[in-house]
């Protein structure tokens, strides 16, 4: 069974155990008339005030023999040598345990909401053949040529996520973004063309429950459904980023542990509704990654996801070589700052000509108990 345990790393208290020598033969013959000696800290001065009976003046005034010191033994604390440090193996799960639960794999506790503000960035290089009409020649005449499109397009968005934990294993989503695109274009017979906005994302409401839990063989099974309200604004080419349509997006996440390692594997279709005449292509994407516990508070991630993008309609007519097929393949680590606060960071390369060429994501989850 995976739970999500979301509490704080604590250090490792060690505690030395103290050794008491054993009496030696010439302490012994005086013990049963000497009061016994007071326990005295080591490294600290013995002021407790002792009782001198007259009848053991003669025995205080001689020289007593001095206790032997105790022998070093494999039972007293091991010395540490430098840069080791003690490794608990559940606060070592935790930095596992938040890396699942940003990737949608966990799902939180009843009752703990949690508020994501993150950043990303994705630089797409795109060429693609287009036809283009040169001016009229004196004849009178027109020449069609076909050309290549050059698009280098930057997207800069500002996120914020917010999670809540819900009873019945489920997980109400909401999510926030704002982006700048730039964008520059050119073909073969036009100079480049340079294009800048800033615009409000869609805003997305979702809801996650958790099916099954682990055992056995059988791994967590995790189902989401999204909703994508469209609102933010369909930008024109070459700044257009997909944005402005409704989806709804349903997902099954399974996943599988085996410390310090886990296994997450998904397969999503998001359905694309048509606005203005224009229908996107409906896509499917497949994922695949592995997760690690590296350290107490440390864990990294290296995944892949296919997505498989249906062809565009534009007035009821499918464009053809508008379908898209194309993979990322992403490498993130999480580390965990404070009890309630976590650093999340992930790159990606684009694989295949439709790809963005690389992606870099960073969130900082705050947890409320």
């Amino acid at each position: 069974m995976l739970e999500a345990r979301l509490n704080a790393l604590a250090p490792v208290a060690s505690a030395a155990a103290s050794a008491t020598p054993a009496p030696t033969a010439a302490t012994a013959a005086t013990a049963a008339s000497a009061p016994p000696p007071s326990a005295t800290t080591s490294g600290s001065p013995d002021t407790a005030p002792r009782a001198q009976p007259a009848a053991s003046v003669a025995q205080a005034a001689a020289p007593s023999p001095q206790a032997p010191q105790p022998a070093s033994t494999g039972a007293g604390p091991v010395a540490r040598t430098a840069g080791s440090f003690d490794i608990d193996e559940d606060a070592a799960q935790r930095a596992l345990e938040r890396t699942l639960t940003q990737s949608g794999a966990l799902l939180l506790q009843p009752g703990t909401i949690e508020f994501s503000p993150g950043f990303s960035y994705s630089r797409t290089e795109q060429v693609a053949p287009i036809l283009l009409t040169l001016p009229v020649l004196p004849s009178g005449a027109t020449i069609t040529s076909i050309a290549e499109n050059r698009v280098r397009r930057n997207e800069f968005t500002a996120r914020a996520d917010f999670r809540i934990g819900l009873p019945m294993n489920a997980q109400a989503e909401f999510g926030l973004p704002v982006s700048h695109t730039t964008a520059q274009q050119n073909n073969t017979f036009d100079p480049v063309t340079s294009k800048s906005a800033t615009r409000l994302g869609d805003v997305t409401f979702g809801l996650a429950k958790t099916f099954a839990r682990e055992k056995g063989v059988m791994p967590d099974v995790i189902g989401r459904l999204t909703y994508n309200t469209g609102s933010g604004q369909n930008l024109p080419s070459p700044l257009s980023t997909g944005g402005g349509f409704h989806q709804l997006q349903a997902e099954v996440i399974a996943v599988k542990r085996q410390d310090p390692l886990a296994f997450v594997a998904s397969v999503g279709y998001a359905r694309v509704f048509e606005k203005d005449g224009i229908k996107p292509g409906d896509a499917t994407v497949l994922s695949l990654s592995s997760l690690l516990a590296a350290s107490p508070a440390t864990s990294l991630q290296l995944g892949f996801s296919q997505v498989l993008r249906a062809k565009q309609q534009v007035g009821g007519v499918r464009l053809d070589g508008s379908d898209q097929t194309y993979g990322l393949l992403t490498l993130g680590a999480t580390s965990i700052l404070s009890r309630d606060l976590t650093l999340v960071t992930q790159f990606g390369v684009g694989v295949g000509g439709d790809a963005p060429r690389y992606t870099f994501n960073a969130a900082l989850p705050i947890l409320f108990r």
